[in-house]
Order: structure tokens, then sequence, then C-alpha cells
């Protein structure tokens, strides 16, 4: 997203919500002597460091509002639960939420035009918008980072470069809106398409 992707300053480890969640409701598996003794992120991320060689990994599980209900039985157990698909081993380390968002952006390169030439761009656009036109069908004709959609998909704080998310933070959901990012030369038009709301999110020990 500015392009494209690269507004995400750093990437969740998704994985299969639905297997996790069969496997989980099977109940506790018995504890290792070594996951026993791990209960917070910052001991997993010792554990990690000072034994590479078991290829532990932190992951993170988050629900978007359209797949809370997916991930309930999961985040129904508490803290310190241990399950296991196949021959890994996962254990539970914190259950949080996070405040998240979602837009739709239609995105300018600053490479190409100047700075004038993309608020004339961006005028455009938002006159076509006010006038009816969709803005799915202007990202189909002017984003520029191949993002065919425009959409965000949700996305929680910190996720992206700090002018692009306090532009966002501060509109309402239907507001159509400019961000300009000048320390790495993007322009965008911005849809707020949902209101803001807490994500459900899981940190996992996988060993």
């Amino acid at each position: 997203m500015g392009q494209g992707i690269q507004l995400i300053k750093k990437k969740t480890i998704i994985i299969n919500l639905l297997l996790l969640i069969n496997i989980v409701l099977h109940g506790q598996i018995k504890t290792s002597s070594i996951l026993s003794k791990i209960n917070t992120v910052e001991q997993a991320e010792q554990y990690i460091k000072k034994y590479p060689k078991a290829k532990a990994k932190i992951l993170v599980i988050e629900a978007s509002k359209d797949t809370t209900k997916n991930l309930l039985p999961l985040y129904k157990k508490e803290n310190g639960h241990i399950f296991k698909i196949k021959n890994t081993t996962y254990k539970i380390l914190k259950r949080d939420s996070s405040l998240s968002f979602r837009v739709s952006y239609i995105y300018i390169n600053g490479e190409k035009f100047s700075k004038k030439e993309a608020d004339s761009i961006r005028q455009e656009i938002i006159s076509k918008y006010n006038n009816g036109t969709s803005f799915l069908a202007l990202v189909q004709q002017y984003n520029m980072d191949g993002n065919k959609t425009g959409d965000t998909n949700w996305y929680t704080e910190n996720m992206m470069v700090k002018d692009f998310e306090i532009a966002v933070k501060n509109r309402k959901k239907n507001e159509v809106f400019t961000v300009d990012t000048p320390s790495y030369n993007w322009y965008h038009v911005v849809l707020k398409t949902h209101d803001d709301t807490y994500i459900k999110k899981i940190t996992i020990l996988q060993n």
C-alpha cells in the first residue's frame, strides 16, 4: 500500500484458525517440562534466542471482525493452555485485543508525479467520487501499487507508517481524505470503510 504493502511495518503470522480450534477443543495435553517454565512472551523470546536449534516460534493469531466467532473457542482457553498438532506443541502465552482499522486507498506514486501533479490527480479522484463514481472504480483506474481493490483489510495500531495511521484515526467511517507521507514520497486518497474496532488476538509459542 504506499506502495501498498510497504506501509505495513511488521507482519502478523496467521495460521489456520479452524484447524487450531478443532485441535484445541480436544483438551489440554500434558505439559512438557520446557513449556511449563515459559509463561510470558518475554520468556518465550529468551528461550528462542538461547535454543535456536529448537526452532520455536511465536505466533500471533488475529481474528478479523468477520471471523471473530471462529476464534472464540480458542480465545476462551486460559493463558498457559497447551495443545498439540501432529508433532508440534503450542502454548497460549497471552490473550488480548488490539484497536484495528480498515480503509480503502488509492496510491499516487510520488516518484512519477510532483506534489502539485499528485494533488491535481487526487482532487480529480475526489471530485469523481463526490459525483457518484464508486471508490472501487476509481481504485481500478488510478491506483498505482497493484492492489485492485484498494482494501487494506483489518490492521492494528503501529502496523502502518505514522502519517497514515494518524490520518485514519482522526476520521470517521465513510469519510474520504488525502494523506501525504513526505518521507517516502507517497500520496494517497483514502476512504474509511469501517468503524474502528477491537479485534481479539492470541499470542502462542510453537515448539
